[in-house]
């Protein structure tokens, strides 16, 4: 028994060891060269703007730490079954509150959870059911946000009515915050 606590506190030690002597970028790319999930998600951006300083691009100072690793890291997150756990899903809902679509890194994001939208609608209402309007609708923002959200384009309205269609039992709710969400989305691509 002594054998296995000394065991455990050595583990314990290396692993505060590893998070004093590097980054949050060394971090990930560590846990995920090792497949280590909890870990990874663990140290995963808890906020959109913590998200684009490390995985996203900007026009002044070019690629963040993690740019070129985003579609491996954001695809790793949803490998596994997991992420459809409440602590999980309360991870992703924070970190769509206040998305805004970009190329790669949001893209690769958006993604992902429009496809865990259409495959698990009954635990996303399930989660959702509690939660506060603004959060609803930002996550489904994040899921239906698009470069050109206008009348013409056909793949865009496909997805979100297939959206709709799958919650519409569901909840009448997150239709409705569906609705709000992409009218949002079409106002803001206007201005």
């Amino acid at each position: 028994m002594k054998r296995i606590t000394s065991l455990l506190l050595a583990c314990v030690f290396l692993f505060i060891q590893l998070l004093a002597q590097n980054s949050r970028p060394e971090i990930l790319n560590e846990a995920f060269s090792h497949k280590n999930w909890k870990l990874f998600v663990d140290n995963f951006p808890e906020t959109f703007a913590e998200f684009l300083d490390l995985y996203g691009f900007d026009d002044t100072e070019g690629t963040k730490p993690l740019y070129n690793e985003a579609n491996d890291h954001i695809s790793f997150i949803f490998s596994d079954a997991r992420i459809r756990e409440n602590q999980y899903l309360e991870k992703l809902l924070k970190l769509t509150k206040g998305y805004r679509w970009n190329a790669d890194a949001p893209n690769y994001l958006r993604h992902h959870i429009g496809e865990m939208i259409i495959c698990y609608p009954s635990i996303i209402s399930e989660f959702m059911k509690d939660k506060s309007d603004d959060l609803v609708k930002d996550f489904f923002k994040s899921s239906i946000a698009n470069p050109h959200p206008v009348p013409d384009n056909t793949g865009y309205y496909t997805s979100l009515l297939e959206k709709i269609k799958l919650y519409e039992e569901l909840s009448p709710r997150i239709v409705l915050l569906m609705m709000v969400a992409h009218s949002e989305l079409v106002d803001e691509w206007v201005e």
